[in-house]
């Protein structure tokens, strides 16, 4: 087990969401989510410090990402102490926000299905950080990246709200729907088939024992239609499927939606926005299960055809076990917020 550390690297911030007060998913509006602040935070007191705000990818949440012990590495605080300390990072505090729902996420995103966890995280956690640290409260020094789902929010916050956070990174983050995600409609198709319909499996899931991967990409699904295409008044579930369930079909009306809110499809709606950026980092692993380094080569081009300055990269691996590359991102972030 890691020794226990001589001074607080965590700190807890409990939050009373007005944004996600009374949300239709029941969540809870109160959250608690850990913030991390680097060995100089202590020896300098009198020093700010720029914010990575770090989200969480599907079915996760803040406190787990920041707490996870594994066997034969450190944790991610301890890293973050060892890069800050040695200079290879610069000194930057690091905020893991909680946006965890009943499904297992809001693709941070404001929707009528979920709640407004856009709005909770741009404007209230990144309020609530600034005030109650030492922070340096601007877009030029506040970051926002993540895996998966938490580099499809990210992506999300750098062209929706440019004004909070004006540096990007996206580790294999959601896109390009037409090839990312069609597989899960499958395997969510024969899932709901056998639990006879949505509605009954999304009941039975918190308590079932023996879930299998495909019950996972069911969950998932319908995650992302309280995202992409809720609809109140479709009970328990709340949102449109972009497949018929009696034959697996595509629904445009329901897909059009979904592409809507592909990354790809939403750079012509942001160009000035992303060209605000003082940094836009996409990279993803050449075996990805969902094929997102495919992905970011199409968001890729979309980006160039629109002038929109970016980095993109490709490293060898999958979309799991690759926290690794977590430092490439603060490392883009260093070059950044030194050359200032």
């Amino acid at each position: 087990m890691p020794a226990p550390r001589a001074r607080r690297q965590l700190h807890d911030v409990v939050h009373d969401s007005a944004a996600l007060h009374g949300n239709p998913l029941g969540d809870p509006h109160i959250r608690q989510f850990p913030v991390y602040v680097p060995p100089q935070y202590d020896t300098e007191p009198q020093r700010r410090f720029p914010v990575a705000w770090l989200l969480s990818g599907y079915g996760g949440w803040g406190e787990l990402k920041a707490t996870t012990v594994r066997a034969w590495e450190e944790t991610l605080p301890d890293q973050l102490d060892a890069w800050m300390t040695s200079g290879e990072i610069e000194p930057m505090i690091v905020a893991f926000p909680d946006g965890f729902t009943r499904f297992g996420g809001a693709q941070y995103r404001d929707s009528p299905a979920t709640g407004r966890y856009g709005t909770y995280l741009a404007d209230e956690l990144v309020a609530e950080v600034d005030a109650r640290f030492r922070t340096i409260p601007d877009r030029s020094h506040r970051a926002v990246f993540g895996k998966s789902s938490g580099g499809y929010g990210a992506l999300v916050m750098g062209m929706t709200r440019p004004e909070v956070f004006g540096l990007v990174c996206a580790t294999a983050a959601d896109s390009y729907f037409p090839v990312s995600c069609p597989g899960d409609f499958g395997k969510a198709f024969q899932v709901f088939r056998k639990w006879g319909g949505p509605a009954p499996f999304a009941r039975a899931f918190p308590t079932h024992r023996k879930r299998g991967g495909n019950d996972f990409s069911a969950m998932m699904i319908l995650a992302y239609a309280q995202c992409y295409s809720p609809n109140l008044e479709v009970p328990e579930i709340l949102a449109d499927l972009p497949f018929d369930l009696e034959t697996g079909e595509l629904v445009d009306t329901v897909w059009r939606k979904w592409l809507a809110c592909d990354p790809v499809e939403m750079v012509q709606h942001h160009v000035d926005a992303l060209k605000s950026l003082e940094l836009l980092y996409l990279d993803a692993g050449t075996s990805d299960e969902w094929y997102l380094d495919l992905g970011h080569r199409v968001l890729a081009s979309r980006l160039r055809a629109h002038g929109i300055p970016h980095e993109i990269e490709e490293f060898e691996g999958g979309h799991m076990n690759i926290d690794f590359r977590t430092v490439e991102s603060l490392r883009k972030l260093t070059r950044v917020w030194r050359a200032k």
